[in-house]
C-alpha cells in the first residue's frame, strides 16, 4: 500500500472548496493511515532539489523556473522510496516529477471534473 506524501496544494484545495470533493480525500487517506507530510529542510533532499532544478534548466529554456519549495518536496518524495507517492494539485510538481520519474498523483483531472479548474486549490 502506498504512502501519499501530501503537498500543501491538497490542504489548500480542501479549505477553498469545502463543499466539493477535496476535503473528503484527505479524510479518507488519513483514516486509512496512507498520508505523510515532510519538513523539507533535510540537507540531502536540498542537494537533490538543486540537482533537479539544474537538470530541468538544461532541458528547455525556462523549464526550471518553478517555486524552489516544489523541488524540495519532490526530492523528499523521491527519498521516501518506491512506496511513497507525492499527492498534489500543482502543475509545477507534475512537471518536476515527470522529469525525474518520481511517483506522483495529481488532482488535476478530478478537480476539473468537480468544476474547480486546472488545480484544485486554484480558481483557474
Amino acid at each position: 500500500m502506498p504512502v501519499y506524501l501530501t503537498d500543501s496544494s491538497i490542504w489548500i484545495a480542501a479549505r477553498r472548496a469545502p463543499r466539493s470533493y477535496p476535503p473528503q480525500l484527505p479524510a479518507d487517506r488519513l483514516r486509512r493511515d496512507e498520508m505523510a507530510t515532510c519538513v523539507p529542510v533535510a540537507p540531502a533532499q536540498l542537494d537533490r532539489a538543486l540537482e533537479l532544478l539544474r537538470e530541468l534548466a538544461g532541458t528547455t529554456a525556462g523549464a526550471h523556473r518553478r517555486r524552489p519549495i516544489d523541488y524540495v518536496v519532490a526530492a523528499c518524495a523521491e527519498a521516501g522510496g518506491e512506496d511513497v507517492v507525492l499527492w498534489h494539485g500543482d502543475s509545477d510538481l507534475t512537471l518536476i516529477c515527470d522529469h525525474a520519474g518520481i511517483a506522483h498523483e495529481a488532482e488535476h483531472d478530478r478537480a476539473k471534473a468537480a468544476g474547480l479548474g486546472a488545480e484544485p486549490g486554484g480558481g483557474r
